[in-house]
């Protein structure tokens, strides 16, 4: 799986970075308008963890960002969508 990094502003709040706020990619900063869906992962063989985080922005995009345990950021390829023919 390739990861593209990116640079996302976060609200810090009492345990740090918790939350993306915008998202730049390309230089071209995005706005997140919400918060959809967010887990963290670990990883069985090293335990690294990875927080992933799924946003709607101000422009109706939906991206998957990840933050690795070190800190940097990245947006996570676009899964294929579930549909299939029923033929």
């Amino acid at each position: 799986m390739k990861r593209y990094p990116i640079i996302v502003e976060c609200y810090a709040g009492s345990r740090g970075d918790e939350r993306p706020r915008r998202v730049m990619i390309d230089d071209r900063k995005h706005v997140v308008a919400r918060l959809l869906a967010e887990s963290v992962e670990e990883s069985v063989v090293t335990k690294a963890r990875t927080r992933r985080y799924r946003v709607l922005t101000s422009e109706g995009m939906v991206l998957e960002i990840l933050c690795t345990g070190d800190g940097e950021w990245f947006l996570a390829p676009s899964e294929p969508s579930d549909q299939h023919d029923s033929e």
